[in-house]
């Protein structure tokens, strides 16, 4: 997999092939995360910043349990088709244990930061490398300005923007045909590319909800959020607001068109929104290497 990437103040733009690349950024961190870690670590509105343990349902008293002891309260019965086999072994001498030395190699930040180091690493392996022809799609993750922040307040208005982070990420796909004109085969680009948005958008929001963040996108179809609550605001793709995200508008008289700086008219816009920070691991782990 081929992409070229590009870290400025504020802003991560990662050059990929397809869709599928940029959702497996999101599921490739999640699941070798989940994977290396049976507690994950999550903070809400509610929690005022305090983070919460979600222990792992093969631990505790949830877990699976002894065949020999199947009654509540893990009583067993007497049965004598249950046998055990009682084995002696001998008793090894071992050193004390360090409460201190204990408690520091068991740190749970210590240990996170490790997974995420590993992560990172599995990231970078799949999306550095030298630009290829191929690359067909742009994402680009920034830190949403105040002043945007009051312009897109009346899309989300279950949440107070003003006492949040609020990450914004913009996915421009190359189009074959150009998008100011219409034809029947315009048209069938448009709506193939509305579906596989909207599926990979829903990928990527569910892996950040999973992690405890809240996050939904823009259906450039009818310019409303997907995920939450109906609202009568809208943001289309030739919103003016596009234009803080490095987009031109193009008035043709008639109709209006998004310019992509690089792919001009041939391109597919979409963007999504979430309180993830852009130092987070899902999005930072797209930075290239200085």
């Amino acid at each position: 997999m081929a992409a070229r990437l590009i870290t400025k103040s504020g802003r991560v733009t990662a050059y990929l092939p397809n869709l599928n690349a940029a959702v497996n950024h999101f599921r490739t961190f999640s699941t070798h995360y989940l994977k290396d870690q049976h507690i994950t670590l999550c903070s809400d509105e509610s929690s005022n910043g305090n983070i919460k343990y979600d222990i792992s349902p093969e631990l505790g008293p949830f877990g699976p349990l002894d065949k020999r002891f199947p009654l509540p309260g893990h009583v067993g019965l007497k049965n004598n088709s249950v046998k055990t086999t009682m084995v002696t072994q001998p008793v090894l001498y071992r050193e004390p244990v360090n409460i201190d030395e204990f408690l520091t190699k068991n740190n749970l930040e210590k240990r996170q930061q490790e997974v995420f180091q590993q992560a990172q690493e599995v990231i970078e392996d799949q999306f550095l490398g030298e630009p290829s022809p191929g690359d067909n799609l742009e994402c680009i993750a920034q830190q949403c300005p105040d002043r945007l922040k009051r312009d897109v307040q009346d899309l989300f208005p279950e949440r107070d923007l003003k006492k949040t982070n609020l990450t914004v990420i913009v996915i421009s796909q190359k189009t074959t045909n150009d998008m100011s004109g219409w034809s029947e085969e315009v048209e069938e680009e448009r709506e193939n590319l509305l579906a596989e948005f909207n599926e990979a958008a829903t990928d990527i929001c569910n892996v950040l909800m999973e992690a405890g963040y809240w996050a939904d996108f823009i259906d450039p179809s009818c310019g409303k959020p997907f995920l939450g609550p109906h609202t009568n605001a809208t943001m289309f793709e030739t919103d003016e607001r596009y234009r803080t995200f490095g987009f031109e508008i193009d008035d043709l008289g008639c109709c209006k068109v998004l310019r992509h700086r690089l792919w001009g008219t041939h391109s597919y816009v979409g963007c999504l929104f979430t309180d993830a920070p852009l130092d987070h691991p899902f999005i930072s782990a797209m930075k290239a290497k200085n």
